[in-house]
């Protein structure tokens, strides 16, 4: 169970994940800050865009998305129903138009050298709190914890009530009312519906562009927590307050009774949401190199242009100990600082091959509920801990280096 606080800070909206539990950071959703690269593709938005080159040494196509903005069509993302070859030039033509949905932000900057395209997919996926819909895909899908009889049954209800598209059904929704399952499935058919109608005015306009904005910070929070289970939900402005209540009006019935409005009065000593649960000060952690762990050691971590790398040191505590902290800790950093590719834990050295085995299977435990999907891939003899996390959009730092550098009164 988690509880969800929203605020403002230098100019973003920040929503942080707190566990019940752990009484802890598990999370952080922010949006870039307004006046900043309005038109750069963001995770998820979808676009209905022109084929502008198609690049067959690379197996790609570059995709017009309007507004002076590109994006990169691999083959391997171009959806093909029958399998179908894999070879750019047979899938997709140049001055064609589609569909097509961020699948991981690109890097805008003016240094051409370090500037990276927005990944792209014609795989559209439209998230709800229990469902995705996908129009252009055809059956039911689920989630692994949702058993064969329950997508069986639920996948009926859906394909009767909207025929077209296919679904992916999520864990929680077996637990849904089905009036409250149906209602959401509306919803989200009806939010493509819109975006086919913004792609008719885009192309009789014969203008590429944005035709479903994506999730901001606080949607991206309610669909990668609210299937997981949400206690206390608070918002620093009546602004917040309005868009989390919309947005679970229309997924999430039973969670506007929880939206709240923080209340101070001229008595309270703090007169913020994030001063008043020690958020602030869990923010300013994550931009520390050194991580203590309770038995006294501490992960170390480097970023580098190649990889990130976590070394892992203990102090007085013998090392399984001191690794399974790290392993705890290092996942949650990974999570919260929204670290993607290539990941590098340095652990300290074990002889026991059991030992061995619970540490791999710790990293997994704790990056089960990430919703980026990290894999662990194993343990080397050298014992450096290999994993890799899906990037959707920019880390905490890129996101905060962005304030910095556009934004000078936010230093």
């Amino acid at each position: 169970m988690f509880d969800l606080y929203m605020e403002t800070v230098d100019n973003q909206t920040h929503v942080a994940v707190i566990g019940q539990k752990s009484h802890r950071l598990e999370d952080l959703f922010l949006d870039y800050p307004r006046g900043y690269a309005f038109n750069t593709p963001k995770w998820a938005g979808i676009y209905y865009g022109r084929v502008t080159q198609v690049d067959t040494r690379l197996n790609v196509a570059f995709v017009d998305l309007g507004n002076g903005k590109q994006g990169m069509l691999p083959a391997k993302h171009v959806y093909k129903p029958d399998g179908g070859a894999n070879d750019i030039s047979f899938l997709v033509g140049t001055g064609e138009w589609l569909f097509v949905q961020v699948k991981a932000e690109g890097h805008d900057t003016e240094d051409e050298s370090f500037k990276k395209l927005a990944r792209l997919t014609t795989k559209i996926h439209i998230p709800g709190r229990t469902l995705l819909y996908s129009p252009n895909v055809v059956g039911v899908f689920s989630s692994h914890w949702v058993s064969e009889d329950q997508e069986d049954f639920i996948g009926r209800k859906l394909t009767s009530h909207h025929p077209k598209g296919g679904w992916v059904i999520r864990q929680m929704a077996p637990d849904i009312d089905n009036d409250v399952l149906l209602c959401e499935a509306d919803s989200l058919v009806a939010e493509w519906e819109e975006a086919k109608e913004k792609a008719k005015q885009a192309h009789a306009a014969d203008t590429p562009g944005c035709v479903w904005r994506g999730p901001d910070a606080i949607e991206r929070a309610f669909i990668d927590y609210a299937r997981r289970g949400l206690g206390h939900i608070e918002t620093m402005t009546q602004k917040h307050l309005e868009q989390a209540k919309a947005w679970a009006v229309k997924f999430a019935p039973d969670l506007v009774p929880k939206i709240t409005v923080a209340q101070f009065s001229p008595q309270d000593r703090v007169k913020s949401l994030f001063e008043a649960h020690d958020i602030h000060s869990a923010l300013q952690e994550l931009h520390e190199k050194v991580v203590p762990l309770p038995s006294g050691g501490n992960i170390v971590i480097e970023r580098t242009e190649a990889c990130v790398v976590i070394d892992v040191n203990a102090v007085y505590a013998d090392a399984f100990v001191t690794n399974m902290e790290a392993a705890e800790e290092a996942m949650r950093q990974i999570r919260v600082r929204n670290f993607s590719g290539i990941i590098i834990c340095d652990m300290i050295g074990m002889a026991s091959k059991t030992q061995r085995h619970q540490l791999i299977d710790a990293f997994e435990l704790n990056g089960r509920f990430d919703p980026a999907d990290p894999q662990v891939h194993g343990l080397t003899r050298l014992m450096l801990m290999e994993i890799t996390r899906r990037r959707r959009s920019a880390s905490l730092r890129d996101k905060v280096s962005i304030i910095s550098s556009e934004f000078p009164g936010n230093r």
